[in-house]
């Protein structure tokens, strides 16, 4: 039997207390010990308000009742939310991603979400990832707290609460859903978690808590290390620079990765297959994978690039030229610059004569067909874009300036004969890719 809390209601308050952030508080309340407890906590903060989300589900009036009458008790409003979650497989997973959802609709920017989570609820947690064989941030558990969430009360076990609750005269029931043995928790905390302390370990809940709160101040390292790398968001894809990503240590460089495709797949990161597919891609094992959820990975110069497939990027509409001004056009930006003197550029600034810039310059996307002059006759702009190693997903969006009727260059790349400047004046254009 677990040993009795020694402290006061008051005192595990005051301890509770001391990791909630400044600012207005909103209690996740689900009619249970834990959020009654947590609502006890955060009620000494003066505006703290409460939130129960209804998902019509066996139960739920009883928890609902029991919400209200905690919130009246501690002396905070509550605000009741329907979110009904239908019957069927995986109601656990889909009926806590309604709860999330409709608690964020709810709660205003500057609030705090305020959970009952328990030590118990952190030891199953790292217990269950580890045996879904997750790595630093799966067996990390339960952060302490995130932006706009916080649980004060990982260090208490669910007893302690329970007793506390009891203690204060605060009504809580328990969810009937913790009873089904369909849901893995479930199964984890009536039959593996009970064995284990007997048989293997006693005490083990407080050893897998702290199990994750090691792993979450190693897994918070990584996090700062795969923050620092570059993702570039270009024209539907994202941009990891190949260099970096294999001279970092692995689990940076996976880290990132799993960044990149959140990007494209939010909230999911993709598998570990996935991630190792891009690396793949990045030390050059691979030239081109497709993904899971019809992504594709290839290098493209410096960069691996993970974008959908068949992605292609639509001409955006045209955009009038003024001199001087920058143009946002598609994933880039693109400069022009009066320039007089010796013309020096760097690469990615093409120099191009002043009175191409009339009253129908434009910065557009090139059609199928079109053609820039050359210095014996014409090229096609798609073949150019293509010598160029233009990724097709760009090559329908790559802006060029159009005027007069003809292509007076592609941009970053080639300036037509005609368009060159013809004295020590010209307009400098420059692209630059977007960054994130």
């Amino acid at each position: 039997m677990a040993p009795k809390n020694l402290l006061t209601p008051d005192q595990l308050a005051a301890a509770a207390f001391e990791h909630l952030p400044d600012g207005p508080l909103v209690v996740a309340l689900g009619g249970g010990a834990g959020s009654a407890v947590a609502a006890f906590v955060a009620a000494r903060r003066s505006g703290t308000r409460g939130i129960f989300v209804r998902h019509y589900l066996a139960g739920s009036a009883d928890l609902e009742k029991a919400a209200l009458e905690v919130a009246d008790t501690v002396g905070i409003v509550v605000v009741i939310v329907d979110a009904p979650v239908e019957p069927g497989p995986s109601l656990e997973g889909r009926a806590r991603t309604v709860r999330w959802d409709a608690i964020s609709r709810e709660v205003g920017e500057n609030e705090t979400v305020v959970t009952g989570h328990t030590q118990d609820d952190q030891a199953e947690t790292v217990l269950m990832n580890l045996l879904r064989g997750s790595g630093t941030s799966g067996i990390a558990g339960m952060r302490r707290s995130r932006p706009g969430v916080v649980r004060p009360l990982l260090e208490f076990s669910r007893s302690d609460l329970r007793d506390v609750a009891e203690e204060l005269g605060l009504p809580f029931v328990d969810d009937p859903a913790n009873d089904d043995p369909v849901h893995l928790r479930n199964r984890v905390r009536s039959d593996l978690m009970p064995a284990l302390e007997r048989d293997y370990r006693p005490g083990v809940r407080k050893v897998l808590a702290r199990v994750g709160l090691l792993a979450a101040a190693d897994d918070a390292v990584i996090e700062d290390l795969a923050a620092d790398m570059p993702l570039i968001d270009d024209a539907g894809a994202v941009l990891i620079p190949s260099a970096v990503l294999v001279t970092v240590p692995r689990p940076v460089a996976t880290r990132a990765v799993r960044g990149a495709l959140r990007r494209l797949l939010a909230p999911y990161a993709g598998t570990t297959a996935d991630i190792d597919a891009v690396l793949a891609v990045a030390e050059e094992r691979s030239e081109t994978v497709t993904l899971s959820n019809a992504l594709i990975v290839k290098r493209e110069g410096p960069f691996t690039a993970i974008s959908r497939a068949q992605a292609t990027t639509p001409a955006p509409t045209p955009v009038a030229i003024v001199v001087p001004s920058k143009i946002r056009f598609g994933g880039a930006e693109i400069g022009f610059e009066s320039v007089e003197g010796p013309l020096m550029t760097r690469r990615s600034t093409l120099l191009v004569d002043p009175v191409v810039f009339g009253s129908d310059a434009a910065v557009s996307g090139s059609a199928e067909g079109d053609r820039i002059d050359i210095e014996s006759g014409s090229k096609a702009i798609r073949t150019v874009l293509a010598e160029h190693d233009v990724p097709v997903r760009l090559r329908s969006g790559w802006p060029v300036i159009a005027a007069g009727g003809r292509i007076a260059a592609i941009i970053g790349i080639r300036v037509a004969p005609w368009a060159k400047p013809t004295s020590r004046r010209a307009v400098a254009v420059t692209r630059e890719r977007g960054h994130s």
